[in-house]
């Protein structure tokens, strides 16, 4: 998992998503109550993802022959995050809105 340019893969996906959830976040804070309420279930989802796949990416990033188990889990974890990710998108996209306007 860690080896022919999917370190460098999954390490940008990571930063990216960590990137647009701090601006997500900051939307949510400005937002009135009543859109902080409707998206918070959403973001925390998304977020708890991250932050598992982080977790589990860290375990196997740097080992030269990580446990199969851990492998599978990270993989598990990263296409968890994956389809969060991309179920969170049209709110997201609602809230970046809400804060451009």
């Amino acid at each position: 998992m860690a080896t022919g340019g999917k370190r460098e893969e999954i390490d940008a996906k990571i930063k990216g998503w960590e990137r647009e959830l701090e601006c997500v976040r900051l939307a949510l804070a400005r937002a009135p109550d009543s859109v902080h309420d409707r998206c918070h279930p959403t973001f925390t989802e998304v977020y708890r993802a991250k932050e598992i796949l982080m977790s589990r990416w860290e375990a196997v990033r740097g080992v030269y022959q990580p446990e199969p188990a851990a492998v599978e889990r990270c993989r598990e974890a990263l296409e968890s995050m994956e389809a969060a990710w991309a179920a969170a998108q049209p709110m997201f996209a609602d809230v970046l809105v809400l804060q451009a306007a």
